[in-house]
């Protein structure tokens, strides 16, 4: 039996996971972790979303107020809310992309207003930036 789609009526969702059940490919309920039986075909377990902490590492190449190229590293650690599961899975086709695009925003904003010194000075002003935009963009995606 595989994990993704078994032909058996017998599914499990593994601890700190959410799974996504589909009817006839439409969406029907989220299920916890546990042993599930579920009627397939007609049934499925469309996809499984982690709950745990993920960690997205992003480098950002941009020029300061002063023509310095430097180069900025950014930890992102994001995780899906079980609440907004459906969200997560629907509506985001490349989290992790549309994550580093809002940061590479950010970051390109925020450092060519100042000179190599400040950027170091100033990194947990830039940090509280990537971390506002990102709640404000992602808080509806889950």
């Amino acid at each position: 039996m595989t994990t993704e789609m078994g032909c058996m009526c017998l599914q499990c969702v593994r601890t700190n996971e959410v799974g996504i059940i589909e009817d006839l490919g439409q969406f029907r309920t989220l299920i916890d972790p546990g042993f599930h039986f579920i009627c397939w075909p007609l049934t499925a377990v469309a996809g499984r979303l982690t709950l745990r902490i993920q960690q997205l590492d992003i480098v950002c190449e941009t020029k300061t107020r002063d023509n310095v190229f430097v180069q900025v590293a950014v930890a992102v650690q994001y995780r899906v809310l079980v609440g907004s599961a459906y969200d997560a899975y629907y509506r985001l086709s490349d989290p992790r992309g549309q994550i580093q695009s809002y940061v590479f925003d950010v970051v390109r904003s925020s450092v060519p207003r100042m000179e190599l010194d400040e950027c170091f000075a100033s990194k947990a002003d830039i940090a509280a930036a990537v971390m506002n935009q990102l709640s404000d963009v992602m808080k509806d995606y889950g």
